[in-house]
């Protein structure tokens, strides 16, 4: 492989210093000792001999790679030098320094009078600081094959609309959202779609809900997908979700929750009768809590509150319920479509979801991208933005290849790569924002990067306004 240069991008809202680079050798993980009656008994040894058997039979996954600790106590470095590269606030920056397969660069940085470092071993770097008592952490995103490393703000998850200031609307923030929000239990395949529960994504970032509910009953709403309820063990209330939202709303009422609710499901119910059981049956009894106006508010509006998101028709008599809106109207767009607009054109959305076969995968990937850049190009002058939902979700009952969590596994990780290094890359960079960008299968085995990367699109926020 031959050297490459590397790209850096400073995807935080401070200024970046590289001060030094280090050179060390990749470091070799041990092999296993032959077993012996010396070391028969030796149950580390035994293990990392079956894991070698087993892997020759079985996929499993590559054993992870070296940590910076290993490297600094395993190496010595083969070359040091001091560099002075300025890396100003969302800015990309090229380099002289060279990526090579068969060493590991280290990068000493500081921002101020702080030091860090950070060893270019694998895709998510640790970047560990070396400055006791700074504000500021890190997280990285290395990408070798692009050689491209991506530096953001490590500030934490469960917070991180109260940095934002009160007169931004909501169309103008990139919000991490998750698709068919609270199908996390045991159910059909095609049914589930998330790893982890509303309460665990609302602390790791997740600001939008997309629900779907079945009326049963004369005011119950139950949680399904399509025509399935979400767990094969129990039936699911609505309740359960509200009760997760306000709960962390009330811990954090600097932040708020868009809350999209559809009529899916069995039953008779129609659109009319599910309202009423909605507005009756729920929001009424915490009607403090609720955005119900149809417009896209700014983010002081609605600090501790859920904004509903309306995916279902009024009944034309809604003046019987004494309120003249109830959401932001999104009753109804184009099906299938990598862009379409809402009736009101207070939203537009890429929801292509018919992926037949795995091949549509990369079709799905390049409406996710493009939507990505719509929702990221400047306003046009005295103009309101859009607010731009972007489904990164799709499934086929009948295909493998095609649940809900096989997409997952290649839309995230490509949607990760495009916010990473070419998200409003080199162009004009308008607002940077994101949109909605509404995940399958988020937070699994703790892997929260994709809504970071999302949320760090922010900064420009911070940065212009």
């Amino acid at each position: 492989m031959a050297h490459e240069n590397l790209t850096i991008r400073n995807l935080s809202s401070i200024e970046i210093i590289i001060t030094r680079v280090s050179r060390f050798p990749q470091p070799k993980a041990p092999g296993p000792q032959p077993v012996t009656i010396k070391n028969i008994t030796n149950i580390g040894n035994l293990t990392h001999n079956f894991t070698s058997f087993v892997a020759k039979t079985l996929p499993i996954p590559p054993p992870a790679e070296p940590s910076s600790k290993a490297i600094a106590e395993n190496a010595r470095a083969f070359s040091e030098e001091d560099v002075s590269i300025f890396l100003p606030a969302f800015e990309i920056m090229q380099t002289e320094i060279k990526i090579n397969k068969d060493e590991v660069v280290r990068l000493a940085f500081m921002v101020g009078e702080a030091k860090f470092r950070a060893d270019l071993n694998s895709h998510t770097p640790a970047v560990h600081c070396l400055s006791p008592g700074t504000e500021h952490n890190f997280n990285a995103v290395f990408h070798r094959n692009h050689s491209h490393l991506a530096l953001l703000s490590n500030a934490a998850l469960g917070g991180w609309m109260e940095r934002l200031k009160d007169e931004t609307p909501l169309s103008l923030i990139s919000i991490p959202g998750t698709h068919n929000t609270p199908t996390c239990y045991t159910a059909l395949p095609s049914v589930r779609c998330q790893a982890v529960g509303p309460k665990q994504q609302l602390e790791n970032g997740i600001r939008f809900f997309d629900v779907r509910c079945q009326v049963d009953g004369p005011n119950t709403l139950t949680l399904v997908h399509g025509a399935f309820p979400i767990s094969l063990t129990r039936f699911r209330n609505l309740n359960e979700v509200l009760k997760d939202a306000y709960s962390f709303l009330d811990s954090n009422p600097h932040e708020c929750i868009i809350i999209s609710l559809k009529r899916e499901g069995r039953g008779d119910a129609d659109d009319a009768k599910f309202a009423k059981v909605l507005k009756e049956g729920y929001i009424d009894k915490e009607a403090s809590r609720w955005h119900l106006e149809d417009n896209i508010p700014t983010l002081g509006q609605v600090r501790g509150k859920a904004i509903l998101f309306r995916r279902f028709t009024l009944p034309s008599d809604m003046q019987q319920f004494g309120i003249n809106e109830f959401g932001i109207n999104a009753e109804h767009w184009e099906y299938n479509t990598p862009d379409s607009h809402t009736p009101s054109r207070t939203c537009r959305v890429q929801d292509f979801c018919e992926v037949l076969e795995p091949a549509t995968i990369n079709k799905k990937v390049t409406y996710v991208k493009e939507h990505l850049e719509r929702s990221a190009k400047p306003l046009e002058p005295d103009t309101t933005k859009q607010l731009f939902v972007n489904f990164l979700s799709a499934s086929n009952f009948w295909k493998v290849g095609c649940w809900p969590e096989k997409i997952a596994e290649k839309v995230n990780v490509e949607t990760k790569r495009h916010l990473a290094i070419d998200h409003v890359a080199g162009k004009e960079h308008g607002d940077g924002s994101t949109g909605v960008v509404v995940c399958d299968y988020v937070g699994e085995g703790g892997d929260w990067e994709l809504v970071r990367l999302i949320v760090t699109m922010n900064g420009w926020i911070r940065k212009t306004r």
